[in-house]
């Protein structure tokens, strides 16, 4: 086990939980930056989708409105949109809520990272629903689905605590349907964490095969959401120029690059651009 990479998830893990004891009771807005913003930079963003979580599940008890936690992802989620996208997921899964397509509006990958943070907590919390029996949420489908098993993949990362043997494992129990999202979603976790040395991220390298684009996609996107939170570590830039062959620096202007690219085949496909961003790794 990668004492290293289990350290930082217990670390990640902490500062999640904090976060949720602070905010339980009501908390002003300004004050609850302040507190986030305390968190160094290196897992800052995990302390805002955890705020995310808790201020979604404050507004979905008093019904479909989005109110306070709207102000907040105005208030913060140009840098950590990502996160606090994930972080509503938890929200409208642990309430069982089809998350309000009119989110979409907010932001262009909004919803496609809302699934992503229900399938993480599906995964985290119905385990034997999730992983064992591989059973999907009724109504879960299309992008959905591939946005749910995206976060299903970094829960599989974090269970194997960064063991690429035991997470190729869990992996290849799923239908091979299923494969490239779990990949690309162990890609994000892998280069979100970090910790792991390099013959593990050579080994990982191998052992995605067929899904080195989405594993590579994952890397990306990890490295998307750092530079988005000014938190670039030196583990992010070793996976990025070992798994994508692309330095830091060029991997931060895909997004902008492949969001203002039309997809006509996709249409107004709100993934598309993952997609996308799986197919310049092929």
């Amino acid at each position: 086990m990668p004492d290293e990479v289990s350290n930082k998830m217990e670390y990640i893990q902490k500062v999640f939980l904090e976060v949720q004891d602070h905010i339980r009771d009501e908390t002003e807005l300004e004050e609850l930056i302040a507190f986030l913003d305390a968190e160094p930079y290196e897992f800052r963003s995990v302390a805002y989708e955890s705020a995310s979580m808790m201020l979604g599940l404050r507004d979905l008890s008093k019904g479909t409105e989005l109110n306070e936690w709207t102000k907040f992802y105005l208030r913060a989620g140009k840098e950590h949109s990502f996160h606090m996208d994930i972080g509503l997921g938890w929200a409208y899964a642990k309430c069982a809520i089809t998350p309000d397509p009119n989110l979409n509006s907010l932001h262009p990958m909004m919803r496609w990272m809302i699934f992503d943070g229900m399938g993480y907590y599906n995964a985290l919390f119905r385990g034997r629903r999730t992983i064992k029996n591989q059973t999907v949420p009724e109504g879960i489908d299309g992008e959905d689905k591939k946005g749910y098993d995206q976060g299903l993949g970094r829960r599989l990362w974090y269970m194997a605590s960064g063991d690429v043997s035991k997470v190729m494992a869990f992996i290849q129990s799923f239908p091979s349907s299923r494969h490239p999202d779990l990949w690309r979603g162990v890609g994000i976790a892998c280069g979100y964490v970090g910790g792991n040395a390099r013959e593990d991220l050579e080994m990982l390298i191998l052992s995605s095969g067929e899904y080195k684009p989405q594993l590579c996609a994952g890397i990306a996107l990890a490295a998307i959401s750092r530079s988005a939170s000014n938190s670039s570590t030196d583990d992010i830039e070793t996976a990025s120029l070992m798994l994508c062959r692309m330095p830091l620096k060029e991997i931060e202007t895909l997004k902008t690059k492949l969001e203002a690219k039309p997809d006509p085949e996709a249409g107004s496909s709100l993934g598309h651009w993952i997609t996308q961003l799986d197919s310049l790794f092929a």
